[in-house]
């Protein structure tokens, strides 16, 4: 058995897919790992780049083709292939710090934790600049009690690997389409008991490419999959919180977090009716499906202007929000 599949979502990545897998296949832990590309119906020449790194690597790269489906299709399809101890995603626009990697991979040999993090480095597309994140609050290389550290503890796709055996033997899978890492990151955790933090940094991620999906341009195309993602995430609170009400209040923690995003791009539409009985329609049905989410949301202050005399301020709001987004 590998000990650590890597799922490489790819979708017309011909410039910067082999940075991807050389971060990968010029490690020493090579043998160690299988890197799982999953194409999306590419239309450049991705696939026949991964075919040359799966020709001279068998062991170690997998091409996987499909047609176009969604970033969270590539997610399911990573799961339904993996055969590592642990899995975790990479997006062929980032790569892995070699030495980091290496480390981490020689951990994940000898550990058993549910859930394996570390740290990862924010890259500037244009700049080139870095900004490391380093996870805090946790005792490094230590296995410890998820429901203790995970209320305190920031978890991205970014520095998150799970064992491969909950995603599989617990049924996992995300939304095909856009906003799936929250729904990769929340839909285990109620299955997870144990984790462990390497403090290395590993994740290598490029930002501040165009046509990015929180672009706001593109979270309004796209708001009815925000907004699916968002309901999905608020029947997983429901369900865990009777079972375990710790790992339930991380869960809100993030869903709070998500809210906001939702709100901005149900915002930054113009101010006209039809918008505004979208955004307070919104708010109803999340009132109506988690009252305890709306209770926490409803704190904000944007969330009580907009709740002051049947949102007779909603248009003023709207516009200061829409210049602030330079829209």
């Amino acid at each position: 058995m590998k000990t650590l599949s890597i799922s490489v979502a790819a979708y017309n990545m011909e410039k910067l897919i082999r940075q991807n897998l050389d971060s990968f296949v010029n490690s020493k832990c090579i043998d160690d790992i299988e890197v799982l590309v999953i194409n999306d119906g590419s239309k450049d020449s991705t696939a026949d780049i991964v075919l040359e790194y799966q020709s001279k690597y068998p062991d170690s790269v997998k091409l996987i083709n499909q047609d176009n489906a969604g970033p969270g299709s590539t997610v399911n399809r990573g799961i339904e292939h993996a055969t590592g101890k642990y899995f975790r995603m990479v997006d062929a626009d980032d790569w892995v710090d070699k030495n980091g990697f290496e480390r981490l991979v020689e951990t994940l040999k000898y550990t058993d934790a549910d859930m394996v993090v570390c740290d990862y480095t924010m890259v500037d597309d244009k700049t080139n600049d870095t900004l490391p994140c380093k996870i805090t609050g946790i005792t490094p290389n230590t296995v410890v009690d998820f429901e203790e550290v995970c209320e305190s503890v920031d978890f991205v796709m970014h520095n998150t690997a799970f064992k491969t055996s909950i995603l599989k033997d617990n049924n996992i899978k995300v939304f095909n389409g856009f906003y799936t890492d929250i729904q990769y990151l929340l839909f285990p955790v109620p299955f997870v008991k144990t984790l462990l933090y390497v403090d290395c940094n590993v994740y290598m991620y490029r930002v501040s490419l165009t046509g990015q999906s929180m672009a706001p341009e593109s979270l309004q195309r796209n708001l009815h999959m925000h907004d699916a993602m968002v309901f999905s995430i608020t029947k997983l609170y429901n369900k865990t919180k009777p079972e375990r009400p710790a790992v339930a209040k991380y869960i809100l923690n993030k869903l709070v977090s998500v809210l906001g995003c939702q709100l901005s791009t149900l915002l930054s539409f113009a101010p006209t009716n039809e918008s505004k009985t979208k955004l307070f329609g919104f708010l109803s049905k999340l009132k109506t499906d988690c009252p305890d989410a709306y209770k926490a949301f409803s704190r904000k202050k944007t969330v009580i202007a907009l709740n002051i005399g049947n949102g007779v301020m909603y248009k003023k709001i709207s516009e200061l929000h829409r210049k602030k987004l330079g829209l």
